[in-house]
């Protein structure tokens, strides 16, 4: 019995897909003179007709948005983790 338990276990195991969390998550572009304007690769702005970029994840502070950085980084006004912000562009 403890045989077919382990062979039928082994099977459900083997059929759960594991995704990769890189390619589970969808590639947003955004307009490096417009953010606001998103959209998926080929894509071209509608404001200056500038090609969408790929976004790279930003990080931002909850409570001060303002602040922005890195991974690990903390808000040197409130001294909060930065949160990711849903997309960044190349700022100027």
């Amino acid at each position: 019995m403890k045989i077919i338990i382990s062979l039928l276990l082994a099977l459900a195991l083997s059929g759960i897909s594991h995704a990769n969390p890189i390619e589970a998550m969808e590639q947003v572009y955004a307009c490096p003179m417009h953010p606001e304007v998103t959209g998926k690769a080929g894509d071209t702005c509608p404001k200056c007709g500038m090609n969408l970029v790929k976004a790279e994840p930003g990080y931002a502070c909850p409570m001060h948005p303002e602040v922005t950085g890195q991974a690990g980084d903390s808000c040197p006004k409130c001294g909060m983790h930065l949160k990711p912000t849903k997309h960044q562009t190349h700022q100027h």
